[in-house]
């Protein structure tokens, strides 16, 4: 799916903002200053911005009427090569440091509970001396959020305008409900991902139908141009790593007592990048490290 980096509060790309240990553009498939910006590259910081990025509209294949909507980027402005009638949800991607997670194959889900609601999360933050730098993700991901409620006239979240943390939540559901269009689709779980076959006694009911894409980037000291993502098991990734995370965004309707309607909105994880393991991360984390502006801008 097509996705969307951050910009700081000066115009530059706020990857920049992170020490130079950190910076990776062209895992992150960023610009660079001489190559053309197209407007998905960037997420807008206002809602001005926003309305001309994208637009929220239902999702014709959603079985779910609580989880029926979708944020769009819009045609053909944002993406003018796309087919016609293809539906491009919005994708963004976040760095930050590893928190906690918890990506094992089959998540949260254990014996004697229901899969339906087993997810893998990870909580990402600017570690010991970047705080500031992940805010501004954070204050962009609110902005992305009442934009949605402001759309839908509905209040805005209460968690977003309250929420003073200086951290990331994101997660995604490990099982597809079996329906009459996916019967005839095998389980996507490879040997040893299940090695107490927990999911046999499920298979009629709920599957895993895809599992989480993760990758780790392969960087070349000698050539620059020989860099690439690789892909590595979700298992890999450990606390204290400095991660890529592309998040699509979940929009849950819910009715109130009076039947007012209301929104919570959940960051999705699409694929995890794993850019600096935790024990190479260790040195940077040590020290503030004074940052050199890019001069990037657009």
């Amino acid at each position: 799916m097509p996705s969307s980096n951050f910009e700081a509060a000066d115009h530059t790309w706020l990857l920049y903002k992170w020490p130079s240990e950190l910076r990776f553009p062209d895992a992150l498939e960023i610009p660079g200053t001489r190559d053309p910006v197209e407007p998905y590259h960037c997420v807008p910081r206002t809602y001005a911005g926003l309305l001309d990025w994208a637009y929220v509209a239902k999702n014709p294949s959603a079985r779910d009427h609580t989880r029926n909507l979708l944020l769009l980027y819009k045609q053909p402005r944002i993406l003018p090569n796309s087919p016609k009638g293809i539906l491009c949800p919005v994708g963004v991607r976040i760095q930050g440091f590893v928190e906690r997670c918890n990506l094992k194959p089959l998540g949260s889900w254990e014996r004697g509970k229901g899969p339906q609601g087993a997810i893998q999360h990870i909580v990402l933050s600017g570690g010991k001396h970047n705080a500031d730098v992940f805010r501004e993700y954070k204050a962009t991901v609110n902005e992305i959020v009442k934009f949605i409620a402001r759309t839908l006239g509905v209040p805005v979240p209460a968690r977003v305008e309250r929420d003073d943390d200086d951290a990331l939540f994101m997660a995604r559901r490990v099982f597809t409900k079996v329906n009459g269009v996916n019967r005839g689709l095998p389980s996507a779980l490879e040997p040893g991902d299940d090695p107490l076959d927990l999911c046999s006694s499920v298979h009629s009911e709920w599957r895993v139908l895809r599992k989480l894409k993760t990758g780790m980037y392969m960087a070349s000291d000698m050539d620059p141009d020989g860099s690439y993502n690789a892909p590595c098991d979700a298992m890999v990734i450990t606390e204290g790593d400095f991660v890529d995370v592309c998040v699509s965004f979940d929009i849950v309707t819910r009715r109130g007592p009076r039947n007012e309607l209301g929104i919570q909105v959940h960051l999705n994880i699409e694929h995890i990048l794993l850019l600096v393991s935790g024990a190479d991360t260790q040195t940077v984390e040590e020290e503030p490290i004074a940052i050199q502006e890019p001069g990037l801008t657009f």
